[in-house]
């Protein structure tokens, strides 16, 4: 059986916006979370 998708990403970790790093899985520990990428042009 396949795991959902949120338990596929909770391990993965990136910088938040002040390049601490930040691990997915804690955004959605308490309920519900939105992920947003932006591309920056520049």
């Amino acid at each position: 059986m396949n795991s959902p998708l949120s338990e596929k990403l909770a391990g993965i970790v990136l910088p938040d916006a002040d390049g601490r790093e930040l691990r997915l899985g804690t955004l959605w520990a308490n309920g519900p979370a939105v992920l947003v990428f932006l591309r920056h042009y520049g």
